[in-house]
């Protein structure tokens, strides 16, 4: 392997990064589907569908990148964005629209476990694997301004046209595709970490995931704390949209929002790996879990645009500063042959998470409103996340103890 050719990747992550999260509906896509004239229960079903094609795919997919290569695997994931939002352009039938969301879905399941195994296999070859939490606390910076950028785009984009919004869509997808076909594949990547093209037979490759996650209960402590923490960051950041609406916000001061909070989280998120030095894996993973819930709380109980729009800001901030640190953590407890694989099974958790919280939130907020909803999924989420913190405190103790 060319080390020189190899660390060529480390700048190329940063664009990637970019556009990769050059994301222009992020912050609108209910809206758009509101606007074609779904409920928020025929929403919850189609996020739901959503997820549901993550949850069947993201092991398959997982597979892919472990067998054939991360970058294989990405540059399948832009294929099929230029597919989604091209339906999505397209439009005119339901059934078209549901079809190019769904798709996304799809676009999701080849990135999740092939981005950071990627990154970190490039790492561990040039001896810098150590180093990750920093990468990866300044590339998720990257990202998050890049949402903000794209979240402010998108709204007045949307204001002019929605064709506007795909249609940017498509080409963001393109460049994204030149930019990963340059990549360098990491040699363990691709040749299985020297456990020989057998440990890559699908069957072996579940026989070997499955083995790891039944016997490695740290992480499966953790792939359950943040399936249940992200679950309802995400499904909450998604209804945000439709309670700033409730309080007279516009779709561009809506998007506005999203970039502001985006840039605040990129801020956390680029010195998380500093935060992470003083509080250690466990103090993460507490103060994260409460401070979550209490910004929560919070945000369900508010009356007004100030009040909503600041505990947004504060859930923003306590998530991303965990998000770069969780897939350290995971990361430091996968082998190589299997670690798309098994980031993907963390995914797919996430997911199942999701296709339970979005659904439940919507059907509820379709008889009363998404804050009367959310005060009342709080009753069973608080207590289920307080276990899970609990449990995944618990192992890192023992690992701790065990080192």
């Amino acid at each position: 392997m060319n080390r020189t050719k190899l660390a060529a990747n480390l700048p190329l992550f940063y664009v990637y990064s970019f556009l990769n999260s050059f994301i222009l509906d992020r912050a609108i896509w209910m809206l758009f589907l509101v606007s074609q004239g779904f409920s928020l229960t025929e929403i919850a079903l189609i996020e739901s569908a959503y997820h549901c094609t993550i949850f069947l795919l993201e092991v398959p997919a997982g597979y892919v990148a472990d067998r054939y290569g991360k970058r294989v695997s990405l540059l399948m994931a832009e294929v099929a964005g230029v597919m989604s939002s091209g339906l999505l352009l397209a439009g005119g039938h339901a059934s078209i629209l549901v079809a190019g969301f769904i798709l996304g879905g799809l676009v999701g399941t080849f990135r999740s476990g092939a981005t950071s195994a990627l990154i970190y296999e490039t790492l561990k070859q040039l001896g810098k694997e150590k180093q990750f939490k920093r990468y990866n606390s300044q590339l998720s910076a990257v990202m998050l301004v890049t949402l903000g950028i794209s979240g402010v785009a998108g709204g007045a984009l949307s204001d002019i046209g929605w064709a506007w919004v795909y249609a940017g869509k498509i080409l963001l997808s393109a460049l994204t595709f030149a930019v990963v076909y340059v990549l360098t594949e990491p040699l363990d990547s691709a040749e299985g970490a020297g456990e020989g093209k057998e440990a890559y037979s699908f069957r072996k490759q579940l026989r070997l995931a499955y083995e790891f996650g039944r016997t490695n209960l740290s992480f499966a402590s953790l792939c359950l704390y943040g399936a249940v923490l992200y679950s309802m960051s995400w499904s909450v950041a998604f209804y945000s949209q439709v309670v700033f609406q409730s309080v007279a916000l516009s779709n561009q001061r809506i998007g506005l929002v999203n970039g502001l909070e985006t840039w605040l989280s990129a801020a956390v998120a680029a010195v998380a790996f500093i935060g992470e030095r003083r509080l250690g894996q466990k103090g993460t993973i507490v103060v994260a879990g409460i401070g979550y819930m209490i910004s929560l709380c919070l945000f369900s109980m508010s009356g007004d645009a100030k009040s909503a729009v600041a505990c947004f800001f504060l859930m923003a901030v306590v998530i991303s500063y965990l998000e770069p640190l969780m897939e350290a953590y995971l990361n430091e407890l996968l082998p190589s042959p299997i670690r798309a694989t098994m980031l993907s099974v963390f995914s797919m958790m996430i997911s199942v998470g999701m296709m339970i919280t979005f659904s439940v939130i919507g059907f509820l907020a379709d008889r009363t409103n998404v804050s009367t909803a959310l005060q009342e999924v709080l009753i069973v989420w608080v207590p289920v996340c307080l276990v899970c913190i609990g449990w995944a405190v618990k192992r890192t103790e023992k690992r701790s103890g065990s080192e």
